[in-house]
């Protein structure tokens, strides 16, 4: 087990330094803060956060300006993230272990790392969520799938080149890769790729390093190790950048499938808050009172105990309600004291649970969440999103949302496809010259596209390697799918609705 030193483990180098940039010694903390400071300039001000004022967090497509967006629930992840890193730091400097496990000069990098990559953690997902995510998985499967028959009239299915059995065990191998990866929408690598490819932000290694939750490449077919199983049960990065993974692993010290330890607080921070805030936004849009949302929880609790971490929390809040207000003010307080009591309780015991496994957390190895036990806590949270899973996301309201959202990412890459249906030698001209003289439907959906998407497809074509022109077919059919994938996962829910409804009128 490595030696814990966070005074090497906070990395503060970036993947791009300028020539011009002043070397900053190690020892300098208010410098090495600084390059740390840059990072939450660099993130708050960028156009992914903003969008996520406009992308769903349960609700799609919301006016009431109550319920939550993605914006407002990272903002209370972040908050809560904080509050985990004080608890954490201020545990460990009782302990005098500060200074032991170089954390007395990087108390302020600790805190700005974890806050960031909570504010970060969501900025991938596309429009609609989850089920954004699962449209794109799914109409990409079934347009590459081996069985996939092109009606007659269609281009031949060869011309798609991340199909084509070629006869080279090497580019078959990397063909089935590629195809996986396409199939693997995530948002959490989709958030990876916008940091490092299509924001460029530049970050330190360490604030990436954060936002790395799950350690399996989408590409990867590989069984899944058993001790690792659940840092790789999502795909955590794509092919696109692996490269890039490969060496922020060299510079932050990460063993094959490791995370960075300030993940684990990330992901705590986002289990604590959505399993509150799912249940205040249900009860703000009305499908479910106070009171019959207390019997759905003790239902699921069992018998509840004077003392337990169930009346200390959930009772607690309860009792805390007022006759002598409005039902709306009741509701409020209830939903106010239900946040602080059990931010505080699963909050501590998040950092307390950070603190015992410190040596294989730093490893990377901890292969669990901070709140994945057999304690009360863990009971607690798997009570509130028990119950926001049957009376919440099963509600005929949302259900009604989600295939409303999947039926329009879906709608919109149909709309596209005549894009991924150009032979290479078609598009590459089409976007050498913005223009397609035998393609006039095309150029028009390809200037639809956004500049900094064929930017970044244009710069991935250029760095293509390849060692025979079916491999340099591969790659670029790969670039082009993910283009796509890229513009439309980076949609607002208000933007991809409107293009939707569009699209249907040009049809």
């Amino acid at each position: 087990m490595n030696e814990i030193n966070f005074l090497t483990k906070l990395n503060y180098q970036r993947n791009y330094s300028s020539s011009k940039s002043p070397k900053v010694s190690a020892s300098n903390e208010d410098a090495v803060n600084r390059l740390f400071e840059s990072d939450r300039g660099r993130i708050i001000n960028s156009a992914a956060i903003r969008r996520l004022q406009q992308k769903t967090q349960v609700f799609p497509l919301e006016q009431n300006a109550a319920v939550r967006s993605r914006l407002t629930h990272s903002l209370e992840v972040q908050q809560v993230g904080r509050y985990i890193s004080k608890t954490v730091l201020h545990e460990l400097k009782k302990k005098n272990l500060l200074e032991k496990y170089g954390l007395s000069e990087r108390t302020d990098a600790f805190e700005s790392l974890v806050e960031m990559s909570c504010l970060m953690h969501d900025i991938g997902n596309p429009p609609f969520g989850h089920f954004g995510e699962a449209a794109i998985q799914s109409w990409f499967s079934e347009l590459l799938a081996p069985d996939y028959q092109f009606s007659e009239g269609f281009p031949d299915p060869c011309k798609i080149a991340v199909m084509r059995l070629t006869g080279d065990k090497r580019l078959d191998l990397f063909r089935r890769q590629l195809k996986k990866d396409l199939c693997s929408f995530e948002g959490n690598a989709q958030g990876l790729r916008m940091v490092h490819r299509l924001l460029k932000l530049n970050l330190t290694y360490a604030q990436v390093g954060s936002i790395l939750k799950y350690t399996r490449g989408a590409y990867d077919l590989d069984p899944i190790p058993t001790e690792f199983d659940y840092l790789m049960k999502k795909p955590g990065y794509y092919w696109s950048e692996s490269s890039f993974v490969n060496e922020l692993c060299k510079k932050l010290d990460m063993g094959k499938y490791c995370r960075f330890p300030l993940s684990y607080i990330m992901e705590a921070a986002d289990d604590i808050s959505y399993c509150i805030a799912d249940l205040d936004d249900a009860a703000e849009k009305g499908i479910f009172t106070v009171e019959q949302l207390m019997g759905y929880l003790q239902a699921e609790w069992g018998e509840v105990k004077k003392g337990d971490l169930f009346d200390e929390t959930i009772m607690g809040a309860f009792n805390n309600i007022s006759d002598n207000h409005t039902k709306r003010i009741q509701q409020d307080q209830f939903f106010m004291y239900l946040r602080v009591n059990i931010t505080s309780k699963l909050a501590r015991y998040s950092a307390q649970r950070f603190i015992q496994n410190l040596p294989e957390i730093y490893a990377g190895r901890f292969n669990s969440a901070l709140l994945e036990d057999k304690s009360p806590e863990h009971r607690l949270l798997k009570v509130l999103k028990t119950v926001a899973f049957k009376h919440v996301f099963n509600h005929h309201e949302v259900e009604e949302l989600e295939l409303q959202g999947y039926r329009i990412i879906g709608g919109l890459l149909d709309f596209y496809k005549p894009l991924l249906m150009l032979e290479r030698e078609s598009f590459s001209s089409l976007v050498e010259n913005n223009y397609h003289k035998q393609f006039f439907i095309e150029t028009r959906l390809f200037h639809k596209l956004s500049n900094k998407h064929r930017l970044s497809y244009s710069e991935a074509i250029e760095g293509i390697r390849a060692t025979s022109e079916i491999e340099k077919s591969i790659l670029e059919f790969y670039y082009r799918a993910r283009l796509i994938q890229d513009y439309i996962s980076g949609m607002t829910d208000h933007y991809a609705y409107e293009e939707y409804r569009k699209s249907i009128v040009a049809n």
